[in-house]
Parts: structure tokens; sequence; C-alpha cells
């Protein structure tokens, strides 16, 4: 094999090692109001022991957007370890405040 071939399949496999997942509320609801925030997360003994984004910034609001992300450093972690530690990125958009409804009242009332 020559050593351009064994490059070229050495960027394969090393541009292939990550993944991402994406879930965005539909409509309205998936417009996000903040920048995004992101949290590397560990699943610890093949899940038994999972954290939990702290999801601070959201004033009481819903999520608009939450991408998990995997790359090939992560891969390598969960393969090296049998799955006993497996880190993952987490990113989340906070969505716009939904307005209340209320009572406007009447103009020009006493």
């Amino acid at each position: 094999m020559t050593k351009r071939a064994a490059a070229v399949l050495l960027w394969v496999g090393l541009s292939s090692g990550c993944a991402h997942y994406r879930v965005q509320a539909p409509g309205a609801a998936g417009a996000s109001a903040t920048e995004a925030r992101s949290e590397t997360l560990w699943s610890l003994g093949w899940g038994l022991v999972q954290e939990r984004p702290r999801v601070d910034n959201c004033q009481d609001q819903a999520l608009a957007e939450v991408t998990q992300s995997t790359n090939l450093g992560f891969a390598l972690i969960s393969v090296l370890t049998l799955g006993l530690a497996m880190p993952q990125q987490v990113e989340w958009r906070c969505a716009k405040a939904q307005p209340t409804p209320g009572d406007l009242g009447v103009l020009g009332a006493p």
C-alpha cells in the first residue's frame, strides 16, 4: 500500500468518527431566544449513572433545540473503557417567552 493510500484511509477513518443528533420544537416554539450553551456529560457503568445537563439559562422557558454530539475522541474513550465511560457533548437553546393570556381591559373606562 502506498503512503498516499494509507493517508487517505487514515483521514477517512478519523473524519468519520463523529455523530450529531438534533431535536427541535416545531413552528414558533422552535425559534430560539438564547445563544447555545453546551456541556460535556458522562454516562458511567454502561448507563447506570448518567449526568444531567444543568440548564440554568432558560428562566422557566421551554427548550427550543437540543443537540447531542460525539467525536472520535469520545468514541475512543468509550471503546477503551469497554463502555464503562461514555462522554457526549450536549448543546441547548432556550425558546422565546410565550405571552400569557390575560384581560386587557376596556380603553377609556373610569
